[in-house]
């Protein structure tokens, strides 16, 4: 599990080293840093996945893209260097990159493997980033990195043919950055035993996958349940959805745009192996607020149960679903975070409210989820008067 991030000169941040719990929000103002934090993992885990034969950080990819050097840079700070890093339980790894000499591309000048109060640099001997004879706590982490698992706040959700995925071992549950390969996934795994700690509600019936699916989409969703079959002599996936028990299978077109658009994100937190990172944009887009409240409470579940979930979310019905759930004995406090992202004129404030048990937060900054509370106010008190 990803326990913090770090990142130097980094886009809007001259440093951040921000930890990460289980299941962590990020919330706050848009602009003020949110992606950035997660793009530190994104950079480097589509990194390690590139199959280049240099040193280069891949600014430009399948999960991210951010153009040139000149673009993440921090600005204020100046300069041509820049570092990004994770911790993990084995390991502190810290990358340092500098620009060429035609500022097109940023390289990898060291490797910094942190132990306690203890750095040891490791000399860049890369295939793509990956560096070569490093000890097990490093390889554990980059693989932490590998397995990571990213869902945009884009969806493939205008057609009912979706394509099959080149998988491998490290790739089970990656539904892919718009959620492409979900079909995939739900075919591949659907059939087997799921875990009664994903399972909605309080039954420990014996069950499989494809059930779990179907009864977390049926409580966002009542009636809907989903079905995948691979189109013969092609290599893509159908998905077909039914609105009701006496409904016939229909095109993902013809029940609404917010069904498809939450598919990827449950199929992908039911299936994603204990340890992986799921990092998650906007899940609460198009759900009504039932729907975006049911989908806090899928998110909580899935991270007690050992799927690391990081979140970038504007939605104060998600946080009170993480909330309930805490207070329901899902999801433990200490295993929950909000981190709340304000931008004051060149900088980066970041507030951490601290959750109890029953749910309570410690404070709430200004701005931080506050808004039905201002517009309540604003309709109860009198009318200015005309002139």
């Amino acid at each position: 599990m990803i326990r913090a991030v770090r990142m130097e000169r980094f886009k809007c941040f001259d440093f951040l080293n921000l930890p990460l719990s289980p299941l962590t929000l990020f919330t706050g103002f848009n602009a003020a840093g949110k992606s950035t934090a997660l793009q530190t993992l994104l950079l480097l885990s589509q990194t390690l996945r590139s199959q280049r034969r240099s040193s280069e950080l891949r600014l430009q990819g399948p999960l991210v893209n951010l153009g040139a050097p000149l673009d993440v840079i921090n600005r204020i700070c100046g300069g041509s260097e820049m570092s990004l890093g994770l911790k993990t339980d084995e390991a502190e790894l810290l990358w340092r990159f500098v620009t060429d000499d035609s500022r097109r591309a940023l390289k990898a000048t060291q490797l910094e493997f942190i132990s306690g109060d203890s750095i040891s640099s490791v000399a860049t001997s890369f295939d793509g980033i990956r560096p070569s004879g490093l000890h097990e706590p490093c390889r554990e982490t980059l693989t932490a990195l590998d397995r990571l698992i990213f869902l945009s706040g884009s969806r493939q959700v205008d057609t009912d043919l979706f394509p099959i995925p080149e998988v491998s071992d490290d790739s089970v549950g990656d539904v892919g950055p718009i959620g492409q390969y979900a079909a995939w996934w739900f075919h591949q795994e659907g059939d087997n035993p799921a875990s009664p700690s994903r399972g909605l509600g309080s039954a420990q019936a014996p069950t499989t996958i494809r059930h779990q699916i179907n009864a977390w989409a049926a409580d966002l969703f009542p009636g809907i349940e989903f079905n995948a079959l691979p189109v013969s002599g092609t290599n893509q996936m159908r998905l077909e959805i039914k609105s009701g028990p006496t409904s016939g299978w229909t095109r993902p077109a013809n029940v609404g745009y917010g069904i498809t658009y939450a598919f990827p994100t449950l199929t992908a937190g039911l299936t994603a192996v204990a340890g992986q990172t799921l990092i998650i944009d906007s899940p609460e887009a198009h759900l009504h607020p039932r729907g975006q409240a049911r989908m806090g409470a899928f998110l909580a579940q899935m991270a007690a149960a050992g799927v690391q979930i990081l979140v970038e979310t504007h939605s104060d019905h998600v946080m009170d679903g993480v909330r309930i759930a805490i207070r329901e004995g899902i999801l433990r406090p200490e295993d929950a975070a909000f981190h709340y992202f304000m931008r004051n004129e060149s900088t980066t404030d970041i507030r951490t409210p601290q959750i109890d048990a029953d749910g309570r937060l410690s404070d709430w900054p200004e701005g931080f989820f506050d808004q039905h509370r201002r517009n309540m106010a604003s309709l109860v008190r009198p009318k200015s008067s005309k002139l």
